[in-house]
């Protein structure tokens, strides 16, 4: 069956998944464009994608300050923008990656032009749009009926969503078509899965990996691992990455507790991230608010257990016992989680996970069936 589908991604240089997405589903021949609604710094960075898919993109003339503030006059534009470069009658559906700024373009589509659509669920819907505009539930209820299928990232944003009143009344109604299926690895982890002994190891060397932004949350995360000095020596906390707005703030307590916080900077080259992996014992990362996390799986397929938030992200992803959930916004509770992941090391199952699920070709497998139903 020969499927042709318009892609709608604000966050297409935000994050790698979309890519590796577009890019295992031109694999399997699914005819796509992407429409990128564009911002004066993405224009320069479409080239660094991968070639077969930079062909697809078409970018939308560039957003201002304005459509920050009004986004109904943004999702405007964006329609007049789509409408005068593609032709929307071409396609047998949108998929969109975000329920509110590529849902709502989908739903103005689909009206004028009775082309079907699926969207997603991702942390900013659930934390930013959900959470603080309430003007906007009407548009988000008419976004959500309308559409043929509601994509949920994770486990934990379905039950984040189910929680708000935008949700409240229709869920019965939408329940028959939400599914929930996860970002998917690069395929270096699934073919590198390492399993640690844990058994008979005890916990010396705590890993972060990310952006050091407010998000992130990494100050907390220091602040709580410092506090373990009261009870226990010679522990370090290594941080990989760069950028953010805390970054100075993180290198000057690196600096001030140097040999305890050790930071590393940036590293892309994967296999010197699996060897800061292999020589850890456990990976934290807190962040305030988190669509699903993927570095949480990187971490599980070299065999170390997890501290992460709870109801954000990878939480309720496995029923395995993979690590300790805690509240981001809580330095006690951030420390009393590594308390925790200390005292149970060896309870930890990190040995015999199924890490198939992520494989990003059986995630495309898993999109073309629901676009092949509609």
């Amino acid at each position: 069956m020969n499927i042709s589908c318009l892609h709608i991604c604000n966050d297409l240089l935000g994050s790698k998944v979309h890519e590796n997405l577009y890019k295992n589903l031109k694999n399997l021949e699914i005819d796509q464009v992407i429409y990128h609604p564009s911002r004066k710094h993405s224009l320069p960075n479409i080239d660094q994608l991968d070639d077969s898919i930079v062909n697809n993109i078409e970018t939308s003339e560039v957003l201002n300050f304005s459509h920050r503030l009004f986004f109904r006059k943004k999702i405007d534009f964006l329609y007049k923008d789509i409408c005068s470069k593609i032709d929307i009658t071409s396609f047998d559906l949108v998929h969109a990656t975000t329920l509110f700024s590529d849902g709502a373009l989908a739903l103005k589509l689909y009206k004028e032009y009775d082309i079907p659509y699926i969207v997603a669920l991702r942390g900013t819907d659930i934390n930013l749009f959900i959470k603080y505009r309430y003007d906007l539930y009407p548009l988000g209820r008419k976004i959500l009926s309308n559409a043929k299928y509601i994509i949920f990232i994770s486990n934990s944003l379905k039950k984040n969503f189910d929680n708000y009143k935008l949700a409240k009344g229709l869920n019965k109604a939408l329940e028959e078509k939400q599914v929930i299926i996860p970002n998917g690895l690069d395929s270096f982890w699934l073919k590198n899965i390492t399993k640690k002994d844990i058994k008979k190891e005890q916990p010396k060397n705590f890993l972060y990996i990310g952006k050091f932004n407010t998000n992130k949350n990494v100050i907390r995360l220091i602040q709580a691992f410092l506090k373990l000095n009261d009870k226990h020596e010679k522990l370090t906390l290594n941080l990989v990455g760069k950028g953010g707005d805390q970054e100075k703030k993180v290198k000057e307590l690196a600096k001030k507790h140097k040999g305890t916080i050790n930071f590393h900077g940036a590293i892309a080259d994967k296999k010197e991230l699996q060897k800061i992996y292999q020589a850890n014992d456990v990976f934290a990362m807190t962040s305030l608010s988190e669509t699903f996390g993927l570095v949480y799986v990187e971490a599980l397929t070299q065999g170390l257990p997890i501290l992460y938030s709870e109801h954000q992200g990878i939480d309720g992803t496995f029923k395995e016992n993979v690590g300790i959930s805690v509240n981001p916004t809580s330095v006690d509770s951030i420390h009393h989680g590594l308390e925790t992941i200390i005292e149970k090391y060896s309870y930890f199952e990190t040995q015999n996970l199924d890490f198939s699920r992520f494989n990003w070709e059986d995630i495309a497998q898993t999109y073309i069936k629901l676009y092949s139903k509609i």
